[in-house]
């Protein structure tokens, strides 16, 4: 049994690329958001940051924290896949759970990680656009000033957490367990692409190249909530599809897409974009 998470910033593609993972018939179908367990994991790295100032009156040390959170951890993923016993693999899906990366990989033993990742230009004016369709929808919850008053530097930090932990993280053993894979490459080169992820994830994906539909999805997109909808992609339950590729002019002007440049260099430079 081996969990494979899959982890990006949102609108970097992570809902297109769990569908292609999960068009096995040894894994799980394709299934909503485990925020759940986003939320079991970062108690405890947050145990882990606060322990002198909190984590210490109810732990006596780090290892008694990290095999307690270890516990719940693998007691719900053994939950889920109770839920679905016909499977040899459990694909999971969150995208800021690629934030703790390194914290499941301590917690959790037979675990692989995927991370897809999106131009800065293209996954900002996708998260631009969840806005303005948040604001119209009145929905507030996740509303937040990086939406309302369009604070690029904000949208630049929000991308660089989504991946910065898991590509810094120096312990033996771990980078080994992460692909990643560039979303231009995934709908311009799919053979080429998932070929890759079908020799990390040794899984025959071949499947997805010509399905115009997901197969093997259980989640009725036209059914979500008010709160959910603005992060609909018309591309969900679609095939596999360049269209979305460099559309950041559509969406940004010629100054934000020079900040965003000169404001995530870092970001450009390491991911070759």
């Amino acid at each position: 049994m081996t969990y494979f998470f899959i982890g990006g910033c949102p609108r970097s593609g992570t809902t297109l690329l769990q569908n292609i993972i999960c068009s096995n018939t040894k894994v799980n179908p394709l299934i909503g958001e485990v925020g759940y367990l986003y939320h079991l994991v970062n108690a405890y790295s947050t145990g882990k940051i606060d322990f002198e100032s909190q984590s210490k009156y109810y732990f006596s040390d780090l290892e008694e924290l990290r095999n307690f959170s270890a516990e719940l951890v693998n007691n719900f993923l053994k939950h889920i896949w109770k839920r679905y016993t016909n499977t040899t693999h459990i694909v999971l899906k969150y995208p800021l759970m690629g934030e703790l990366f390194p914290d499941i990989y301590e917690l959790v033993e037979d675990v692989k990680f995927i991370l897809i990742i999106r131009d800065p230009r293209d996954t900002i004016a996708s998260l631009i656009n969840v806005g303005n369709k948040m604001a119209i929808q009145g929905e507030d919850r996740h509303l937040t000033p990086m939406f309302t008053e369009r604070k690029l530097s904000e949208f630049i930090e929000f991308y660089r957490r989504a991946y910065g932990s898991s590509w810094n993280y120096k312990l033996v053993g771990f980078q080994t367990k992460v692909a990643y894979i560039k979303y231009e490459h995934l709908v311009l080169n799919p053979t080429v692409a998932i070929q890759e992820l079908q020799d990390f994830t040794g899984l025959n994906l071949s499947s997805s190249i010509k399905d115009a539909k997901w197969q093997r999805s259980q989640i009725n997109y036209s059914q979500l909530s008010d709160a959910e909808k603005p992060w609909y992609s018309e591309l969900y339950g679609q095939g596999i599809s360049s269209k979305s590729v460099g559309r950041y002019p559509q969406v940004l002007r010629q100054e934000e897409i020079n900040f965003i440049k000169r404001e995530g260099a870092d970001i450009f430079r390491i991911f070759r974009y």
